[in-house]
């Protein structure tokens, strides 16, 4: 009799189990994950960001924690693509991912290219024809790296345009040039015409020992 019993507790004991995993259900659906905001950005190169995130609900409605990461590191102080990934887990390990892409851009990139200049003396006659190169810095915002300037070689000036690019300012900058070498001093400004042809135009001062010049550079896109 009491062998009958166990065997009909054990019987109970297994149909209890195969009832209640045979009702579980496995959640097999993962959260639904929304960006806030666009989901391609482009920024100014210096200017701020704020990331506006993302929102994720679980298969039941309720929130979820999102954790965001990017690839490479964002910097806003450097030209570049930034891929932001938001992901989300429910409590079953269900895992929903989105990303966004941020482009860091120097406003000035649209200038950058191979140009053809002239530099005529103002003070004192002279002309030359050269090439340059302008390229956008990738650290500052509307600055145009100058691969020559006023055909000097080793003269690698930079020009920062205005915020609507009408105008370019170049800071007082030294150079030890020449053979034998001496230190010049360059500083200028100019306007910037953007249509039908970009055109830059530098009007310098040079300053060599104790000797004082005045010219312009004129640099021309695509001529």
């Amino acid at each position: 009799m009491k062998k009958n019993v166990l065997v009909f507790v054990s019987i109970a004991l297994f149909a209890g189990v195969f009832a209640f995993t045979s009702c579980k259900k496995t959640n097999t659906t993962p959260p639904t994950l929304t960006l806030k905001g666009l989901e391609n950005i482009t920024i100014s190169l210096n200017a701020g960001f704020y990331d506006q995130g993302a929102l994720a609900e679980n298969s039941e409605g309720d929130y979820v924690k999102v954790k965001v990461s990017s690839e490479p590191a964002f910097n806003k102080d450097l030209v570049g693509t930034y891929v932001f990934t938001y992901s989300a887990f429910d409590v079953d390990g269900n895992l929903a991912t989105a990303t966004r892409t941020v482009i860091v851009r120097n406003d000035a990139q649209d200038f950058e290219g191979t140009y053809s200049a002239t530099d005529d003396g103002i003070i004192g006659a002279w002309h030359h024809e050269f090439t340059a190169t302008l390229t956008a810095s990738h650290t500052i915002n509307n600055r145009l790296m100058v691969d020559k300037f006023a055909a000097q070689d080793g003269c690698q000036t930079y020009v920062d345009l205005n915020w609507n690019h009408t105008a370019n300012n170049m800071v007082e900058q030294n150079f030890w040039l020449g053979s034998p070498a001496k230190d010049f001093m360059y500083v200028g400004n100019g306007p910037v015409v953007a249509s039908p042809t970009q055109k830059l135009f530098v009007n310098y001062t040079r300053v060599t020992g104790i000797v004082t010049n005045t010219g312009v550079c004129v640099f021309t896109k695509g001529e």
